[in-house]
């Protein structure tokens, strides 16, 4: 795949305006989510985040780099608002439904996300296979504290690191296939938590 040539970059003291760095991260994500990965540009993300090239290459000298800062921003941000969902919810099986579902949500809901899958299929599903252990030890970190009340995990049914690798899987699988029925959905997955719960012999 041809990359976009970067501009030299100025001489002087990094950037540090976290406004401007926050438009074109917000306007990579529109960019992103308008033409897709393989066919972005650099000149398509100014145009988004209305900053000239020259203030955008200021912040990001590559194209490369302007991808990673959004990753990272995003997997943020996604983090948060699910940590930031499941705080209110009781522990146990109220916690993890919580938790599936805004999960879920959030990835159904994220602009950039649907397009790649449209648009660049392929690279999506190596990125997830290359990936997949990053993903899970980035979910443990957030959520296995979450879990660690869970039945399923004090009774040693599973444990919590197990429980994620299996919450990320189906996470993966939720964005790959469009479900009909995510109800139905979410009542199968409380009964394979109540499976999981229930007292070993």
């Amino acid at each position: 795949m041809s990359q976009p040539l970067s501009l030299p970059r100025p001489e002087g003291p990094e950037p540090n305006e976290p406004a401007t760095r926050a438009r074109i991260l917000e306007g990579a994500v529109q960019a992103v989510a308008r033409h897709g990965l393989a066919k972005l540009a650099m000149s398509d993300v100014s145009r988004s985040a209305g900053v000239s090239r020259g203030t955008l290459y200021r912040y990001f000298a590559t194209r490369e780099a302007l991808l990673d800062a959004l990753a990272q921003r995003e997997a943020e941000r996604f983090f948060d608002r699910v940590i930031d969902a499941t705080r209110a919810a009781p522990p146990g099986e109220a916690r993890l439904r919580v938790l599936i579902e805004h999960a879920t949500s959030e990835v159904r809901a994220h602009p950039a996300l649907q397009r790649l899958l449209q648009s660049d299929p392929a690279e999506v599903l190596e990125g997830i296979r290359r990936r997949l252990p990053e993903l899970v030890d980035a979910f443990h970190g957030s959520f296995g504290p979450s879990l660690e009340d869970t039945e399923a995990v004090r009774s040693g049914a599973v444990t919590s690191r197990q429980m994620v690798d299996w919450m990320t899987r189906f996470l993966v699988s939720m964005y790959l296939f469009e479900d009909p029925e995510p109800e139905q959905t979410l009542r199968g997955l409380t009964a394979m938590y109540r499976l999981l719960a229930e007292p070993r012999p």
